[in-house]
């Protein structure tokens, strides 16, 4: 992460709501036409779920072994918009997201990542939830890598590379506890991470 540095100030926002995944028990689609299996820290994730909802944005979701939806552990997302926008105006319609997202009973903190050499863009996010019950409570901790290409299969715009780490009831304080030491490992991993060069049948 040499090559990053943090913007002017740490981002803190106090955020209202969970994005819930609505994934079904649809077999995934492989949109993008790259790996069905990603690997990071060690770790293999398998392509779980997929969506192509407009002509030009497309998501996958891959799981780590035994994990499942919604209760996941680990999660890698790729996510490929075709637009002519910049990395600074999808970074801020992520922060738009998150600001839109909110509930009483959520808190997210946040801060931007700049590649001083690429012009890539981190956004590391930690989102907790509190629970009536404790062990409905929730920590997500969320690394969003934002990329400018293009796919193989020609079309220009932004990949989104996300990791996401979550712990649930008792595992949430010493996750957090653990976090403080070792934040930037997983920064360090995403940032890189060989992104993967979409190549998009013209049938989608």
């Amino acid at each position: 992460m040499t090559n990053y540095m943090k913007g002017a100030c740490l981002i803190t926002l106090l955020l209202l709501t969970w994005q819930s995944k609505a994934q079904t028990k649809k077999a995934a689609v492989n949109y993008l036409g790259i790996q069905d299996a990603l690997s990071l820290q060690k770790n293999t994730y398998q392509l779980a779920w997929s969506s192509h909802p407009e002509s030009s944005f497309f998501k996958q979701e891959y799981l780590a072994a035994g994990d499942d939806f919604p209760n996941y552990n680990k999660m890698l997302s790729i996510d490929f918009a075709v637009t002519e926008s910049n990395i600074d105006q999808l970074v801020a319609a992520k922060m738009r997201e998150l600001e839109q997202l909110k509930r009483p009973d959520l808190d997210v903190k946040f801060e931007i990542l700049v590649n001083s050499v690429s012009g890539e863009k981190i956004l590391d996010c930690l989102i907790t939830q509190t629970a009536p019950n404790d062990k409905n409570s929730l920590a997500e901790r969320d690394i969003f890598r934002f990329k400018t290409i293009k796919a193989k299969s020609g079309q220009r715009g932004i990949i989104l590379l996300a990791a996401s780490t979550r712990k649930y009831g008792k595992e949430i304080k010493p996750f957090l506890a653990k976090l403080k030491t070792e934040k930037q490992i997983l920064i360090a991993e995403v940032a890189k991470f060989p992104m993967p060069e979409p190549n998009i049948s013209k049938q989608f």
